[in-house]
């Protein structure tokens, strides 16, 4: 019996050791990605030309996101799942577009600062081209996406954040959507 409670406790402590480890993998893969993407992002704007953060990516960086709290958010240019789980993708508009710059990211990451924005507050997009346009949020609102589909608007002086909601939601993807416009200032 002492050596059954004994492989027990050995077995035990090698899968709380295997998924520590597990954890620290993705956790230091995230850093590394967010390295890799900021490095793109820099090369983008030295070079002019779009940059993929490593040589497999799907997605590059496309813009910078900066929050009211000064946080900073590389935009890449896709809403693909993998391409959400590194930052906020580009849904729609942005350079030479008539449409709002429409943005899409997780609720529980890169976009969990959306629960805290006021009417009022600043965000800052850096555009690929070096340019800096500031927004002020004009309106958030919540919206059920089986009953009114997103329409994003020929307005190519909004900014349009898009997460799920509610925010401390236990399961994933419901039908509702937090939509925050932000509206270019002069």
């Amino acid at each position: 019996m002492a050596r059954l409670e004994r492989r027990l406790r050995i077995l035990s402590l090698a899968a709380l050791l295997g998924l520590a480890g597990w954890a620290s993998w993705l956790d230091g893969k995230a850093w590394l990605a967010q390295h890799l993407i900021a490095h793109a992002w820099q090369t983008t704007l030295d070079q002019g030309v779009p940059q993929r953060p490593w040589p497999w990516a799907d997605t590059w960086p496309v813009a910078r996101l900066t929050t009211p709290t000064g946080k900073t958010l590389y935009v890449l240019e896709s809403t693909s799942g993998e391409a959400l789980a590194f930052g906020p993708g580009r849904l729609a508009g942005g350079i030479g577009s008539d449409q709002a710059l429409t943005l899409a990211g997780h609720r529980d990451t890169h976009f969990a600062f959306l629960e805290t924005l006021e009417n009022g507050d600043s965000l800052t997009v850096q555009r690929a081209d070096g340019a800096r346009q500031r927004f002020q949020v004009s309106s958030q609102e919540v919206v059920d996406s089986q009953a009114h589909p997103l329409q994003i608007p020929r307005n190519d002086r909004q900014l349009i954040l898009i997460t799920c909601y509610p925010f401390d939601a236990l399961t994933p993807g419901g039908p509702l959507r937090y939509v925050v416009i932000a509206t270019l200032t002069p």
